[in-house]
């Protein structure tokens, strides 16, 4: 991981308003104490693979600690510490995510052969199928925009909307639509192409 990667500073995008000088502060202060749980509660686990999920989870309340932050001007009043705030909030989804991380473990080997996956009800489900198939086209398209379709992909799948995506990126809400579609279809062209 490069430098820059494990800063949290750069979830918090330098654009943002004053507002996030605070949080991009604590978390800032916070990312050792939030690796050094991490390396506590997964020391089996590959250090890459720790501070990859250390830093999924870290950016994900980062981010919605922010949302909350502007959409919610009293919610910044009614935090007296934020980096406890901070701090439980990550404990809170790290749980979360290891539950789910356990729960896909146990699935994965609950059944052991391939003969055993096949007696699976989904395994002759062509819906599954078609979902599966559908995943891995998505993956595909997501894996061949560029750096700019990617974030705004991403922003508009976490719930950003089109004017915070704009002024993210200093265009006119308009603007930011006509080049995110003209992207897309520039893309399928591309794709279309190839196959």
């Amino acid at each position: 991981m490069s430098n820059s990667e494990s800063d949290p500073k750069w979830i918090l995008s330098k654009g943002q308003p004053k507002e996030d000088d605070e949080l991009r502060a604590a978390a800032g202060r916070l990312w050792p104490r939030v690796q050094a749980h991490v390396r506590h509660k997964l020391s089996n686990k590959d250090p890459d693979d720790r501070t990859a999920f250390a830093a999924e989870v870290w950016e994900a309340v980062l981010q919605s600690v922010s949302k909350t932050l502007h959409r919610r001007a009293e919610a910044r009043s009614r935090i007296a510490d934020l980096d406890a705030y901070l701090f439980g909030a990550f404990l809170h989804r790290f749980n979360r995510a290891l539950k789910r991380e356990r729960r896909r473990q146990e699935t994965i080997e609950a059944v052991p052969s391939s003969r055993e996956l096949e007696q699976l009800p989904a395994a002759h489900d062509w819906k599954s199928a078609r979902e599966l198939d559908r995943s891995l086209e998505v993956q595909e398209i997501i894996g061949n925009m560029d750096v700019w379709t990617r974030e705004v992909f991403a922003a508009r799948v976490n719930g950003y909307t089109w004017r915070e995506i704009a002024d993210l990126y200093g265009l006119k809400e308009n603007q930011a639509k006509l080049r995110f579609g003209h992207a897309l279809r520039k893309l399928a062209a591309r794709l279309g192409n190839r196959k």
